[in-house]
């Protein structure tokens, strides 16, 4: 039997077109490929860039009394430290945090008081989150419902996560907060300056940022949402 005939002629031109428009098909993946890499990179760094700059962004400052006003009680010898909550603030979990491992090393020599803000025309039981259960948790910690937010404006507090601490004597020696960023627990230096006082040491600073959410505002007020 004869062995079938191949042809290897020139190929016809509508075969031609086809090929020709496979093959620039196939090379359009590899040509755009280096551009989607670059662009996935660019958002992903914007993307990064966005978070740590809302991470980063401090809240108001406290503009506390220079002295602990007179109706708070102080223990004979004990520092007082005050410390404001929004009870719907994610980022004041990484505040009761830091809290809890100045308590563990600390707490001998503090009288600390944390404030709940709990608005009257919020839902029932706004302020009883689940902030308001990790600080009852805290040993030797008293947790007062904080309502329409009196104390925090007596002491000048405007931010979630704001501490004030005053000496024994009810001088007022620190305000700031105790993280290094929204959310974020670790060494910081309001923790650092609170520490270096009780150890009658010279704090590195008097204050220090704080990040959280706003402990007042029209709309978590009328709605209980989360700031």
């Amino acid at each position: 039997m004869a062995a079938p005939v191949v042809s290897h002629g020139p190929v016809d031109a509508p075969a031609r077109e086809s090929l020709e428009a496979g093959l620039k098909h196939s090379a359009l993946p590899r040509r755009a490929l280096p551009w989607l890499v670059g662009g996935w990179l660019v958002a992903s760094v914007l993307g990064m860039g966005l978070v740590w700059s809302h991470a980063s962004a401090a809240g108001l400052a406290a503009t506390p009394p220079s002295r602990l006003p007179e109706r708070f009680a102080r223990a004979p010898g004990a520092w007082t430290l005050l410390v404001f909550l929004h009870p719907q603030c994610p980022c004041s979990r990484a505040t009761l945090a830091e809290l809890a491992k100045l308590l563990d090393r600390e707490g001998a020599r503090l009288a600390t008081h944390v404030f709940v803000w709990a608005p009257r025309q919020a839902p029932p039981g706004f302020e009883r989150s689940e902030l308001w259960t990790r600080a009852v948790g805290l040993p030797g910690v008293e947790v007062v419902a904080d309502v329409d937010g009196q104390v925090a404006r007596e002491l000048g507090a405007r931010t979630s996560g704001q501490v004030v601490l005053y000496s024994p004597d009810g001088v007022d020696r620190f305000s700031g907060g105790i993280t290094p960023a929204r959310g974020h627990e670790g060494d910081s230096a309001g923790a650092g300056a609170i520490r270096d006082l009780l150890r009658a040491e010279d704090p590195r600073v008097a204050t220090a940022p704080v990040f959280g959410c706003a402990l007042q505002t029209a709309s978590t007020a009328s709605s209980g949402e989360t700031p």
